[in-house]
This record gives structure tokens, sequence and C-alpha cells, in this order.
């Protein structure tokens, strides 16, 4: 008998936080915050991989008892369990499904079916269930067990396996104890009557339970119920309390559905900034090409100046050499000219000479 894996889906009457529901998670935290748990009671643990037992462990939930009646699932509980939790009880037995005169545990193919019922009533579930092998049992019942174990009222007591209907009433008054109930059911209407939703709903009316979570496992003609104590039910004094459990869980609603909130908007601000810092991120990489393109055209100017440079010192150097032939040219015209003069100058001297 094990914890199956499922998805939480709720009937229309449950609380939900905006469009999504309450994880199975959720709403024990939510239950346990209102009113911590006395005691907490699993019966069929399985092989202990199971979300509740995780929850239990995180909230250091202390008083636990862990039953399986499969010896070989048995030791792999303990084997996960016994040591990380060693103030958690561990027993291996077979307890009672409300299956008249039963003294036969069923090992099934498939082992979250095993138990008192013969794996051959799930045929209409699981078309290739086998029966791997039965032994003789004397199933324990929930008084003897409440008798032992239980000291107080306000008891969480979750069955993963299948119970006949008639358990509620031959053991009312064990569930008087009971303040949150998660039992299994089935929704197909091929099955034994006393397993159906449609036989355990009206009598968890009766018993003074309300059904606040349905969950589906794998296959859907399967459910959870996550049961608690209904509000109109009991003395004025419990309807009082439940009343004020009923406030505290719609605060404990409130803030989750703040903090849903709070946290879709602070994803969209997430997604704005990842979109302005993309724009950025192209901008820069706009400059960057820019820049580079800016420092190209200013190197090529440099190599253009450059040029020019000494095109202007080239130049400069040839204007000082024409200028200095120039003077050179102009000097050897002006002494052949003074040469060619002088015999023209001694011929004047000598007329004035003589016409003195």
């Amino acid at each position: 008998m094990t914890d199956a894996p499922n998805s939480i889906q709720t009937n229309s009457s449950q609380p939900a936080l905006g469009q999504h529901t309450l994880m199975l998670v959720q709403w024990l935290s939510a239950l346990h915050s209102i009113k911590p748990l006395p005691q907490l009671t699993l019966l069929g643990a399985g092989n202990g991989y199971s979300e509740v037992l995780n929850w239990a462990a995180e909230h250091a939930i202390e008083n636990v008892s862990l039953v399986e009646a499969s010896q070989q699932l048995f030791n792999q509980l303990s084997a996960k369990w016994q040591a990380a939790q060693p103030q958690w009880k561990l027993h291996n037995l077979v307890m009672d499904a409300g299956v008249d005169k039963a003294d036969t545990f069923y090992l099934a193919s498939n082992s979250t079916e095993s138990g008192l019922l013969a794996p051959i009533t799930f045929t209409p579930l699981w078309p290739n269930i086998t029966e791997k092998e039965s032994q003789p049992c004397e199933p324990v019942s929930l008084t003897e067990w409440a008798s032992t174990h239980w000291r107080s009222s306000g008891q969480w007591l979750f069955i993963n396996y299948f119970c006949e209907v008639s358990l509620l009433a031959t053991q009312a008054a064990v569930f008087e104890k009971v303040d949150v109930l998660r039992l299994r059911v089935s929704t197909e209407k091929s099955v034994p009557q006393a397993i159906t939703a449609s036989e355990w709903e009206p009598a968890l009316k009766q018993a003074g339970f309300r059904i606040i979570s349905r969950e589906s496992e794998r296959h859907p003609g399967i459910e959870r119920w996550l049961c608690v104590k209904d509000l109109n039910n009991g003395s004025s004094a419990v309807k009082a309390e439940l009343a004020q459990t009923k406030a505290e869980f719609e605060q404990v609603k409130e803030k989750l559905e703040n903090t849903h909130n709070w946290f879709m908007n602070r994803k969209k601000q997430a997604l704005e900034y990842e979109k302005q810092l993309a724009v950025k991120e192209d901008e820069l990489k706009a400059t960057k090409i820019e820049l580079a393109q800016a420092r190209q055209q200013m190197a090529q100017m440099k190599l253009l100046r450059e040029s020019v440079d000494q095109l202007i010192q080239k130049m400069t150097q040839g204007f000082t050499i024409q200028s200095e032939q120039r003077q050179q040219s102009t000097n050897a015209l002006g002494k052949h000219i003074t040469q060619m003069l002088q015999p023209f100058q001694a011929q004047s001297e000598n007329e004035e000479k003589d016409n003195l």
C-alpha cells in the first residue's frame, strides 16, 4: 500500500488561490498553522516516498505513526525514515479496512492495491492486475489502535488504501477524535460500491466531515480526499472554534494570494528590466561600432595629415633651393653687367679730364 503520485484537482466549493488551487502541502501547512496537529497517523505508508512525510519532516512533526503491512515495503520504509526521524514510530501491521470477516492480506502486482481486498476487485481500474501472494492475517481495528496510540482528540488520520464505507459507522467513536482525514476512493462505478465516491461522500457528511480537497491520482478513476470536521457539526464551542479556524484560514489564503500577486508583479518587472537591458545592449553595440568607425577615420586623417606635412616640407625645400638659385643668378648677372660697364666708365673719366 503506497502513496501514489497525484496532481491536485478540487471541486467548485474548494477555496482557491486566484486561478490556482492549493496544493496538498499548502493545505497541510495552512491547517497546521491554524491548529498544530497533536499526532499524524499514516496507514499504508508504503516505501515512505510521500509528499506528506516530506512535509512532516520539514515541519519537524515529532508525533508520527507509520503503518505498513507489506514486509518488503516496510523494510524500505524503515530504511528511509527510521534513522532520519528516530522519534517517529513505525509498525508492520495489517489494519482494518472495513471489510467484513477479512482474514487474508493480498499482495498485488500493483503494490498500491495490496491490502484486504482481493486484486481481482480492481480489474475495472487495472485490467492487468494480478495476485502475487496472499497471507493469513488478523487485522487490527482502528478502535484497538486508537486505544493504544492516541492520547487526545484532534488527530490527523491518513489512509492510503481503499476502505469500505462501513468503516465510518463501525469505528464511529474513533473518527470522533479525528479532525483531519485523508482517504482514497474510486469514482469508477464498476468497482464495489463500498469504496466509491458516491457512497463515501454522504457517509462523510453524516459523520461530520467536510471534503476540502479532491486529488486525482494517475488513474482518473481514483481520488484522494482531504476532509476536516464540518463547521456545522458538533457543539457550539466546536462551532466557535471552527469559525475562528475558518477566519484564520481565510487570512492564510489571503496571504498566499498576496504572495502570489507580489511574485507575479516582480516577474513582470523582471521581464521589463530584461527588455530594457536588451535595448541598452543594442545601443551599446551601436555605440561601439560608431566608436570603431570614428577611430578608423581618425587614423586615416592622421595618415593624411602626415602626407600633407611631408608635401609641405618638400615644397618648402624646393622653394628654398629655387630662391638660392635665383639669388646666385642675380648676383652673377649684376657682376656681368658691372664688368661690361667698366670700359665706358673709364672713357667718361678720361673725357672729363681732357675738358679740364
